[in-house]
């Protein structure tokens, strides 16, 4: 019966020539399983043929089936990065992956069974961070009350909370409904002797929601039975810092560069003292900007544009630092070798004293440059700067 009914949803797909999408963990496996044996063994196809066609349906073992999760990775992950609304820059998140979604591996095979990190990296795609713990290849013992074990059902539970717990996550993104029942609904039996976490569980479409700016706050109060204020009351905070950020950056920018990275490894500076652009990007995304425009290390980039060239975006980091620059400048945080040369192009209008010896020296005339009309402009920009503030 297990697999027929496999067998039959895959055969309805195929017949109109559709993959299948579930977000099921437990359904995903049974339809990778019965589909990979379709293909391998012929007797067995024979034999389902068989019993599929009293309901006028055959099947050639021909259908793509992936997990929710896998098809977001795969397929829509660029999309996800360019439309969110709402990154989620700060929030701490215990993945859990479910046993299913990553094993039986010659079956399944959307990722390592042992060390997965697609779901993590769609969870850090978001904003978020994405926190290893103790125990997080483990079992959440979902399938034990039906064992006749549900108070060992519940102490794998407690253990994995406890590891959650200790590395002070804001809540739990699962795939799957048994899982999402194992941590959100046990939450409550736990609370009753006496264990209490009250760690917010959602399942991963349910963060993406929050992400997209779609307000589903009424639908988790009402479905779910932990508490998620403590969640949203993060999330409030963290839209609050983003709307600073934005005043100044492209935020969706530095998440995708955060991410990235690349600029650690070929700017030379990064290469050859502690100056981290990755590090300064990480520190804007964590609303810490008044923390970097008064360090003197954003002075230190050489405007080289070799970032931009390596840029997959084709942006680079330079105009984040030129941003960055003049924020400093108007808080008063120059560095004096920047001030000197400001202020003498401010006065004089030229950078660098132009030499009568250097010309003379090879045959050309000395000519005072004329830049009144430079000056004037600079007067002018200075005046309607002082309108604009008082």
């Amino acid at each position: 019966m297990y697999s027929i009914t496999a067998a039959r949803n895959l055969a309805l797909a195929e017949k109109e020539n559709q993959i299948l999408l579930t977000p099921c963990n437990g359904c995903f496996t049974t339809l990778k399983k019965v589909e990979g044996e379709l293909e391998e063994n012929h007797d067995f196809m024979r034999e389902i043929n068989r019993y599929l066609d009293k309901i006028d349906l055959t099947i050639q073992g021909k259908t793509d089936v992936f997990h929710m999760v896998e098809f977001f990775f795969k397929f829509r992950r660029e999309a996800i990065r360019d439309n969110l609304k709402h990154p989620l820059i700060g929030l701490r998140i215990a993945v859990h992956h479910g046993c299913h979604f990553l094993r039986p591996s010659n079956r399944v095979q959307t990722d390592d069974p042992l060390k997965p990190t697609i779901f993590d990296e769609l969870i850090t795609d978001l904003g978020a961070e994405s926190i290893d713990y103790s125990l997080k290849m483990e079992c959440c013992g979902g399938s034990l009350e039906r064992a006749g074990k549900f108070n060992l059902s519940l102490e794998i539970l407690h253990a994995k909370l406890e590891s959650m717990k200790e590395q002070e996550v804001d809540c739990i993104v699962v795939s799957c409904p048994q899982c999402f029942i194992q941590f959100d609904h046990l939450q409550q039996e736990l609370k009753r002797q006496e264990y209490e976490f009250d760690i917010p569980v959602l399942y991963y479409s349910e963060l993406l929601c929050l992400a997209f700016g779609i307000d589903i706050r009424d639908l988790i109060e009402k479905f779910h039975r932990t508490n998620v204020g403590s969640l949203f009351e993060k999330i409030r905070m963290i839209q609050e810092k983003n709307r600073e950020i934005k005043k100044y950056f492209d935020l969706n920018f530095l998440i995708k560069c955060h991410s990235c990275g690349a600029c650690e490894t070929d700017c030379i500076l990064a290469k050859m003292t502690d100056f981290s652009p990755k590090e300064i990007i990480n520190k804007l995304l964590c609303g810490e900007i008044d923390e970097v425009v008064s360090d003197p290390s954003i002075w230190m980039c050489l405007d080289c544009y070799l970032c931009f060239e390596l840029c997959p975006m084709r942006v680079g980091l330079v105009e984040v630092f030129t941003i960055l620059r003049n924020l400093a400048t108007q808080k008063g945080f120059v560095t004096k070798g920047f001030e000197a040369e400001f202020n003498s192009f401010h006065q004089n209008g030229i950078i660098g004293m132009v030499s009568k010896t250097a010309r003379k020296r090879v045959g050309l005339e000395f000519h005072k440059p004329d830049v009144g009309d430079l000056k004037e402009l600079f007067n002018l920009i200075e005046r309607e700067s002082i309108r604009r503030d008082s």
